[in-house]
């Protein structure tokens, strides 16, 4: 399986602004005085071998995630990533009539901006399958395309978009992939995914707060062994949860120490706080790989890192 993140930031789209650029563009400056500037393969190299985060940055898309498996495709969220998706899967030359699969972790804004934006949805020739566990789904997508907010509606759109409502924890198949929900602790309910292919799994846990950590047990078991999980990390610090209780969100330490308890192999902090720039989520990021070696003691046999996610970054599984 491949999984490509289009959109990693939670709440609200975040762009880089000039004032961020311009301390990137002087770092990297700076530390470039020695390098041949107009030689194109030495600029290339510079920046491929420069730190995170100078020569990149994290994004500001919200929430949307692909995971592919030869030319099987499931798509995580409606976030504003989904707009770049869509224009990347027509790139990639769409196929008329071609189905496209969409599981909705729930309907709070950030998670579903991106749909009236999604290419293959404006066209005629899409047949697009939206499932989720909240019921009213299709009600929920309208009213977010209702004149009042938007220029056209659902009604506009040329492909054909059908909505299923799922029950929770169960077990359902589409081509190669089986996939599993579970309800998490977020305001109107959000819920998480497993996604398996052979002996391959991938776990989205984004919004979920874990408000009663003496009692993780039931996420332990649906995360257990899971290759890649993908978890909601928005918050720096355990002080943010407690003033922000019952927002439904999490941090990195708390991710980790799930996921050692899981026999998870890879973490990737998700959903970054729009109020943190990339300085903040790259040491957000150390922070917890170093809380990470602090823990590994206590578990030898595991196998577990921890990346933060970006817009544009790529895992193979």
């Amino acid at each position: 399986m491949r999984v490509t993140f289009w959109g990693t930031r939670g709440s609200l789209p975040t762009p880089m602004n000039t004032h961020e650029f311009r301390i990137k563009a002087k770092r990297l400056l700076m530390n470039a005085v020695d390098l041949d500037l107009t030689d194109e393969a030495v600029v290339d190299t510079y920046l491929e071998n420069s730190t995170i985060p100078h020569a990149m940055t994290f994004g500001g898309n919200t929430p949307c995630v692909e995971i592919t498996e030869n030319d099987e495709q499931i798509i995580i969220d409606c976030g504003s990533g989904l707009r770049v998706l869509g224009h990347t899967m027509m790139e990639r030359s769409f196929k008329p009539g071609s189905r496209i699969n969409i599981f909705q972790t729930h309907t709070h804004w950030d998670h579903i901006m991106g749909f009236p934006f999604f290419a293959p949805a404006l066209t005629g020739n899409a047949d697009i399958h939206i499932y989720g566990i909240h019921p009213n789904l299709k009600d929920r997508f309208d009213h977010q395309m209702d004149r009042i907010h938007f220029p056209i509606t659902m009604d506009d759109m040329g492909a054909t978009i059908s909505f299923h409502q799922i029950k929770s924890e169960k077990t359902i198949t589409l081509g190669n992939f089986t996939i599993t929900s579970k309800a998490l602790h977020h305001p109107g309910g959000s819920y998480a995914y497993k996604v398996e292919s052979g002996d391959k799994s991938v776990v989205f846990a984004s919004d979920g707060e874990y408000n009663n950590l003496s009692n993780v047990n039931p996420y332990v078991e649906f995360y257990r062994n899971s290759d890649v999980l993908i978890f909601d990390a928005m918050y720096a610090t355990l002080e943010q949860t407690v003033e922000k209780e019952n927002y439904g969100h999490s941090t990195a330490v708390i991710g980790i120490d799930i996921a050692l308890q899981a026999s998870v192999k890879k973490l990737i902090l998700f959903h970054h706080d729009p109020e943190c720039d990339d300085s903040q989520i790259a040491k957000s990021c150390s922070d917890a790989r170093d809380y990470l070696m602090n823990r590994k003691s206590e578990y030898p046999d595991s196998k577990l890192s921890v990346v933060a996610s970006f817009d544009g970054l790529v895992i193979d599984v």
